[in-house]
Order: structure tokens, then C-alpha cells, then sequence
């Protein structure tokens, strides 16, 4: 038989499509237009198709990229989006918001630039029709509170397997932080929406506007349904405890995002400090920009250490935001209750930290003074707990996340199980449609037992 012949690795992806950056900073547009079929088939021939499956190892998901990109490459999308439909419920969004492990972790970005699996992902969504049928009806109901992506993926799979599902959502609208924290200009809300549709579609039921605000609220549910799921998320603000924090035009990005999105009524300053360097930083950035403000970083680590997509750092930088690195601030100045600066101390790269990243150190006597009318905070949150009973039945650690079983991602409470943002504190949404996928197995089985 004769030898199969390698492939000629071609080392630039297939370019996509972007607004202008003088265009997009005046409006709330999808920024990248993804691939055309010809341009997703010609970005698929970069495939080499490894034997290790690097790709495959790095997500969370372990999805199997190289299949789903053999399909597009034979011009084969419908295929392609069922098979990415085995692993992940959210192709659409990933398609357009996963932080892409699997790209960091290509091959084919050794002598070049790494296969754009995210953006495959994203023309298979969109080119890719896909059909999915619920169960036979097991006569089990499920609750899920929290309508985000680990509660749409334990739907998901619940309703696949039969059983009848409830999703309550606090908010007026479903996706959780996908719709709350992410602008429509990374994430346009027909792409979130026709994800959630497709789960919907299964038969799950939809409860706006219902939040579980007590733990006996929980109880309530459990009594009425066979198993309970929480995946509420990560949507309290943590603040830095800084002097000034109280001061009029400080504000918190979960609040200012989920204030943007709600189509509110939003003011920005004139010149907006934006505190953090990760995918929330960002995002507050450039729509603060977007509303006219001169908006900038404000990060203590270098630029090679911040958390957020080098895609999305080089797109703020394209639209004028300015990271002021190495720079932590200290204290809010104000005047008459309103916000007027920001003490800052200069800081230098010390020794590594336990993340692995060199840990930042204050310069001594460099403290100066940022001119800002605003302040976003965009450090971090965490899961809102405070409904639970002072002495709760569930087990919580002390970040505010939920103890669950390891293998089946059940609370202290039987019956009850969660995932997501609400175990792990902020994490990206692969991770939480990974540990949802979890916690769905570990529902399932129970409900077998039951």
C-alpha cells in the first residue's frame, strides 16, 4: 500500500474578516465576522491531524477538534456541528468566546500560527444544521437554578436522557454572565440565543424572572422535583478594600456590564480607569470606550501576565485603549463625594508566586496620580451565598463556592448538585460546561438509583 503523503503545513491561518477599529468603537457590532464556507474549508486543510491529538488533550471538553475540523474540510458542516454537538451544547458561543486551550496547544503553531479551532467551531455553528431529540420520558423532573452555561448544559443532557426539566432564572433574560458579562460586540445575542434555543427546543422549560432567594426555597424544590441543580454562577462583586472605593463614579464591571446589556440608561466618565488585566477587564475597556470615554488599563503585572486573550488586548490597543502596566493603585482620590484621581504605586517583577507568575513588588517612594473621573473594578467576584441558613446544610468553602463530591459533583444536601462558577469561583465557560457535563452524570445516576 502506498504511503500516505503529509501534508504541507501552510504556516498562516486563513484571515477572517473584522469591523474597522475606527467603525467599531461607535457601535456595539460583532468586531469579528468569522469565515466564509470557503475560508472555513481552506483554515480546516491546516489540519495535520496529530496523532497525539494535542488539541483534544488541552480542552476541558476533550471535544475531539480534529474530527469536527475533517468534516468542514470536506465541505461537510452538518456533520461537523453534530459531532461538536456530543461534547458541547454552546457551539455558537465558543465559536466566538472560548479562551481556545486547544489552540495554545496546536502543533501546527510551532512554525507558525496555531490552527483557529475556535473560529472552525464558530462556521460549523453557523453553516451547520443539526437535529436533537429529546429522550424517552423517564417521568423524573429536574430543577436547575441558574439559566447560564452549566445550567443550560445539565438541561441539556437531563432532557437527552428523558427526564422533564425547569430552568429558574433570577434575571429577565437567560444565558447567566454569557448575557450579563459579555458585550454583544464578542457575543451578538442571536448567537447565544440560538444556542439556548436548540436546549429549549428539547422541551425544557424556562423560568424567568424566578429567583431562589432561601435555602427552604431549595427544599421547596427538591420536594417537587426527583433532583436539583445549581449553577448560579459567580455574579457578587469582590471589591480591593481601597480608600475611596465609596466615592460617586466607582463602580464594580459585574454591575457596569450587566447594566450595558440590560439596555440601561449607562454613564461612563470622561477619562475611565478600568482596574485588572483578564477577559472582564477588557470588556469593560472597550465599552467604556464605546461610550465615548477615554478609557485605559490600569494593571499591576506585565502585559505577558495578563489573563485576557492576546486577541482581545490587540484589539483594545487597535481601538486606543492604553495599558498603564506595572502600575497598582492605592488609594481613590475624590472631591465633594465624586471620584477625581487614583493613587498608584509603580511596581517591578519579583520572585514567581504560587500561580507560577512572577509576583509584582512595589517600587518604593514611586507613588503618582492617575487622572480619572471613573473607576471600574474588574478584579473579581464571586458566587452571591447569602441566602443559605446561618446554619446551612450545605458545605461551602471560604470563597463562597459550593463543597461537592469530586466524582459527582453532589452538594452535602442528597439530591441536590452543582457546578460551574458556583464550585470552581470565576472560570471560563468550557470550564463550566466541563464540570456541568459532570454533574449531569452524576444526576442521571442518581435519578437511576432513585
Amino acid at each position: 500500500m502506498a504511503e500516505k503523503k503529509k501534508k504541507k503545513m501552510k504556516p498562516d491561518r486563513v484571515k477572517t474578516k473584522m469591523q474597522d477599529p475606527g467603525e467599531r468603537i461607535h457601535n456595539f457590532d460583532e468586531v469579528v465576522l468569522g469565515y466564509t464556507r470557503e475560508a472555513a474549508i481552506e483554515e480546516a486543510k491546516r489540519c495535520i491531524a496529530c496523532k497525539k491529538a494535542h488539541c483534544d488533550e488541552a480542552c476541558p471538553l476533550h471535544c475531539c477538534p480534529a474530527d469536527y475540523i475533517a468534516f468542514i474540510e470536506e465541505g461537510d458542516f452538518d456533520k461537523a456541528l453534530e459531532q461538536i454537538l456530543e461534547y458541547n451544547p454552546f457551539p455558537s458561543t465558543c465559536g466566538r468566546v472560548c479562551v481556545h486551550y486547544c489552540e495554545e496547544k496546536c502543533p501546527v503553531g510551532k512554525k507558525g500560527t496555531a490552527l483557529a479551532i475556535a473560529w472552525l467551531k464558530r462556521a460549523a455553528a453557523d453553516y451547520g444544521q443539526a437535529s436533537i431529540a429529546p429522550g424517552k420520558p423517564t417521568g423524573k423532573k429536574v430543577a436547575v437554578i441558574g439559566a447560564g452555561p452549566a445550567g443550560f448544559t445539565v438541561a441539556w443532557e437531563c432532557a437527552k436522557a428523558g427526564h422533564r426539566v425547569a430552568i429558574f432564572e433570577a434575571l429577565s433574560s437567560p444565558g447567566g454572565m454569557l448575557w450579563a458579562g459579555i458585550p454583544s460586540y464578542r457575543l451578538p445575542r442571536a448567537a447565544l440565543d440560538k444556542d439556548m434555543q436548540r436546549i429549549l427546543d428539547l422541551g425544557v422549560e424556562l423560568r424567568l424572572n424566578s429567583p431562589i432567594r432561601s435555602e427552604q426555597e431549595v427544599s421547596d424544590l427538591l420536594d417537587q422535583y426527583d433532583a436539583v441543580f445549581i449553577g448560579i454562577g459567580a455574579h457578587e462583586p469582590r471589591w480591593m478594600g481601597i480608600e475611596g472605593e465609596e466615592l460617586e463614579g466607582v463602580v464594580h464591571v459585574v454591575d457596569f456590564l450587566r447594566d450595558v446589556n440590560q439596555g440601561k440608561d449607562v454613564k461612563v466618565g470622561k477619562e475611565t480607569a478600568v482596574i485588572g488585566g483578564g477577559s472582564s477587564a477588557m470588556d469593560a475597556v472597550r465599552t467604556a470606550r464605546r461610550f465615548g470615554a477615554d478609557a485605559f488599563i490600569v494593571y499591576r503585572r506585565a502585559r505577558e501576565q495578563m489573563p485576557a486573550d492576546e486577541a482581545e488586548i490587540e484589539q483594545a490597543e487597535e481601538e486606543g485603549i492604553v495599558l498603564n502596566l506595572l502600575t497598582n493603585p492605592t488609594r481613590i482620590l475624590g472631591e465633594n463625594g465624586k471620584m477625581t484621581g487614583l493613587e498608584c504605586l509603580r511596581m517591578e517583577l519579583g520572585e514567581p508566586d504560587e500561580s507560577g507568575r512572577r509576583r509584582p513588588v512595589p517600587i518604593e517612594g514611586s507613588e503618582f496620580v492617575i487622572e480619572a473621573d471613573m473607576m471600574i473594578q474588574a478584579i473579581s467576584q464571586r458566587p452571591d451565598i447569602t441566602w443559605l441558613d446561618e446554619n446551612s446544610r450545605f458545605k461551602t468553602t471560604r470563597w463562597q463556592t459550593f463543597e461537592v463530591d469530586p466524582e459527582t459533583n453532589e452538594t452535602s444536601v442528597p439530591g441536590v448538585f452543582a457546578a460551574g462558577d458556583a464550585v470552581s469561583g470565576p472560570a471560563t465557560i468550557v470550564e463550566a460546561i466541563a464540570d456541568a457535563l459532570k454533574a449531569a452524570k452524576g444526576i442521571l445516576k442518581y435519578l437511576e438509583q432513585s
